[in-house]
């Protein structure tokens, strides 16, 4: 089993893995308070959805909000899709909001999203443009409320680098394939000191 997003808020970070399940804990390891739970998705036009369907999942400390990306094919264009979100408790997504369109910055297509992100202020939209990672900040059905900012990195760290992203009230997360992570603004992110992970997939990796 692998972790397939992670999420935070200002008192966990998440781990939904792809059986299902739903752990919470600490930056450092998602399952440190809460052992994984199964959870549910609220089904989108009728059709059974699975973690493994969404885009990603987003926290704050009133909801969690799964991501859905329908492709359109109306449009000849293939990048061309629909952004649909719910939201719900962390074992039900979507139990208290059904699911409802979104709106992506301008410059955010379906080959450049990398990640949804949120906290109790904002929802973050990240995407990549040429090398840089670039953020649209809104609401839930609008993430293009703000003109869009670009995120600087450190110089040994790629947006290809980036397998995870999350998002509190004070920091934006960015977790690395190598299990260390970045913290810092949505202007810029640096390496944290303490910044390593713990998830099964990269036991492995964080020995070498």
């Amino acid at each position: 089993m692998q972790a397939k997003f992670l999420s935070a808020n200002n008192k966990y970070h998440f781990a939904w893995w792809d059986a299902q399940e739903v752990s919470a804990g600490t930056p450092h390891d998602h399952a440190a308070k809460r052992p994984r739970q199964p959870f549910t998705i609220v089904p989108f036009e009728k059709k059974t959805l699975n973690v493994n369907d969404l885009f990603c999942i987003s926290s704050n400390d009133t909801l969690h909000f799964a991501w859905y990306l329908e492709p359109d094919s109306k449009k000849f264009d293939s990048c061309a899709s629909y952004l649909w979100v719910c939201a719900g408790p962390s074992t039900a997504l979507g139990a208290k909001r059904n699911w409802y369109p979104s709106v992506l910055p301008r410059e955010a297509r379906r080959d450049n999203l990398l990640f949804i992100t949120s906290n109790n202020k904002a929802h973050f939209a990240w995407y990549q443009k040429g090398d840089a990672l670039w953020v649209g900040k809104g609401s839930s059905d609008n993430l293009a409320k703000e003109k869009a900012v670009r995120c600087s990195l450190p110089p040994d760290a790629k947006v290809g680098f980036i397998l995870f992203m999350s998002t509190n009230d004070q920091h934006h997360f960015a977790f690395l394939k190598n299990g260390t992570y970045l913290v810092g603004s949505s202007e810029k992110l640096a390496h944290s000191p303490q910044g390593v992970y713990d998830l099964e997939e990269l036991k492995d990796i964080m020995k070498v």
